[in-house]
C-alpha cells in the first residue's frame, strides 16, 4: 500500500516525523485504507498525491467493498469511482445517480427546466398582480381580489440556483520570444549519492507545451527550478533564449503575497495603473467575487492563495510559463477556466501537473523522467497515453 502511495523502500523504513506534511497525509491515508472500514469519509483524497498514486488509489477503491463519501476536485477520479453525486446549493442537497460527467449533463438539463419554470411562474405572478392592482378598489371585485391574494401567498416560489458564475479570463498577448526558448545542454544533477540527471539535453521551442512527468523524487520540480534559475545544475548548462519574459509558479509564489493586504489591495499594488473595474474582473475570473475581494490574504485558504498568485502572474503574462502544480487546491470551475485560458496562450509552457484534464487539454510534448535516461516524447499527452498504454510512468499494479 505504501508503494502504491508513492513511498520507496528508504522512506518506508524512515522516521515518519521527518516527513513533510504532504507525505504525512499519505501515511494517514494508508492507515485508513488498511483498516478497511465499512464507510470511508475522504476530504480531497487526491491532494498531495502524484498521478501514479492517484491511479493506484482509483484501482484500490474500485474493488473496495464498503461505502465511500468524499469531496474531490479531480474530474477523472470522480468519473472512475463515484456512482452518485450530491450537490449542495444554498442549503439544498440534490442527488444525481451517475458519475461526474452524467451529473454535469443532468444538472444542465435541470437548470434549463428550472429556468423555464421560473419564467412561467414569474409571468403568472405578474399577471395575477396586475389583476389585483387594477381591481383592488373595485367593490364588485373585492372577493376575487382577496381570493387571488390568498392564492399568491400559498404559491411556493421557484428559486434559481445561486451557483457562482464562471468569468472567462482572456490573456493579453504576451511579447513574442525567439524561436529557441530554452536550451538544456548536458545537464548533470545529484542529490547526495543519487543521480537525478546524467547528461540530459533538450531544446524547448516557441509555442511548445511540455508536460514533465515522473514519480515523486524523479526530478520534476528540480528540472523546473533549474529552468527558472532557482537551482543550478552540477554541470552542463541551461541557456534561455532572446526576448524572454519568464513566469515561474510554484508553491513558494504564495510567500510573495502580503498577508496584511486584501485581495483587491494586492492587485492594486501590483498593477497601480489599471482600473479598479479591470482588476475586479481579473479577481472574478479567479473566483473572487462580491465581498471575497475584501478578504485579507492572511485569512485565505491555500487554494485561494494559489488562485491569487496565478491571477497576478497571468494578468501581465510572460511569454514563457514554468508551472509547478498550478492546479493544486483549485476547485473544478477554476481549473477548467485556467485550461480554457491557457489553450489560447500564445507563449511557451513547461509544467508539472497531476491533473489529467490539465494534461489532456494542454500538453503538446511529454518528458518522462524514469531514471537516468529521460524519455522525450514528441507528441501530445493523449498520444503519449495511446502509445505507452498507461497514463503515467512508474504505476504500481
Amino acid at each position: 500500500m505504501l508503494h502504491g502511495l508513492g513511498f520507496d523502500d528508504g522512506q518506508i523504513d524512515g522516521d515518519c516525523g521527518a516527513l513533510s506534511g504532504g507525505w504525512k497525509m499519505r501515511v494517514a491515508l494508508a492507515r485508513v485504507l488498511l483498516g478497511r472500514p465499512a464507510v470511508l469519509l475522504m476530504d480531497e483524497p487526491t491532494n498531495h498525491l502524484d498521478i501514479e498514486s492517484i491511479i493506484w488509489l482509483e484501482q484500490f477503491l474500485k474493488s473496495y467493498q464498503g461505502a465511500i463519501l468524499m469531496t474531490s476536485h479531480d474530474r477523472d477520479f470522480m468519473n472512475r469511482i463515484v456512482a452518485r453525486i450530491a450537490e449542495i446549493d444554498a442549503g439544498e442537497i440534490v442527488a444525481y445517480t451517475g458519475d461526474y460527467d452524467f451529473y454535469e449533463r443532468e444538472r444542465a438539463i435541470r437548470e434549463t427546466n428550472l429556468q423555464a419554470a421560473f419564467a412561467r411562474q414569474q409571468a403568472m405572478l405578474a399577471k395575477e398582480q396586475r389583476f389585483i392592482d387594477r381591481f383592488r378598489t373595485h367593490a364588485a371585485k373585492a372577493a376575487q381580489v382577496q381570493s387571488r391574494i390568498k392564492a399568491l401567498d400559498k404559491i411556493e416560489r421557484i428559486e434559481l440556483p445561486k451557483r457562482r458564475q464562471v468569468v472567462k479570463f482572456e490573456f493579453r498577448p504576451p511579447p513574442r520570444s525567439g524561436d529557441q526558448v530554452a536550451v538544456i545542454e548536458d545537464v548533470h544533477k545529484k542529490f547526495g549519492p543519487r543521480a537525478i540527471y546524467e547528461g540530459f539535453s533538450l531544446t524547448i521551442r516557441r509555442g511548445e507545451r511540455w508536460a514533465v512527468m515522473g514519480r515523486n523524487g524523479a526530478g520534476k520540480t528540480t528540472l523546473l527550478r533549474m529552468i527558472a534559475g532557482a537551482a543550478e545544475p552540477d554541470s552542463g548548462g541551461i541557456r534561455l533564449g532572446a526576448s524572454l519574459k519568464l513566469g515561474y509558479f510554484a508553491q513558494q509564489a504564495l510567500d510573495l503575497l502580503d498577508p496584511e493586504l486584501s485581495v483587491i489591495d494586492q492587485l492594486q499594488r501590483d498593477f497601480p495603473h489599471d482600473s479598479l473595474g479591470s482588476l475586479r474582473t481579473l479577481a472574478g475570473a479567479f473566483q473572487f467575487s462580491g465581498g471575497d475581494v475584501d478578504k485579507r490574504i492572511r485569512y485565505l485558504s491555500g487554494g485561494e492563495k494559489s488562485r491569487l498568485a496565478m491571477a497576478r502572474m497571468l494578468y501581465d503574462p510572460p511569454n514563457f510559463l514554468v508551472l509547478d502544480e498550478p492546479t493544486n487546491h483549485l476547485d473544478l470551475a477554476t481549473k477548467e477556466m485556467l485550461v480554457d485560458a491557457l489553450k489560447d496562450f500564445e507563449g511557451t509552457m513547461v509544467f508539472v501537473s497531476h491533473d489529467r484534464t490539465f494534461l489532456r487539454g494542454l500538453a503538446s510534448r511529454v518528458i518522462e523522467l524514469n531514471g537516468r535516461d529521460p524519455l522525450v516524447y514528441p507528441g501530445s499527452y493523449v498520444e503519449y497515453v495511446e502509445k505507452m498504454g498507461r497514463e503515467a510512468p512508474g504505476i504500481w499494479r
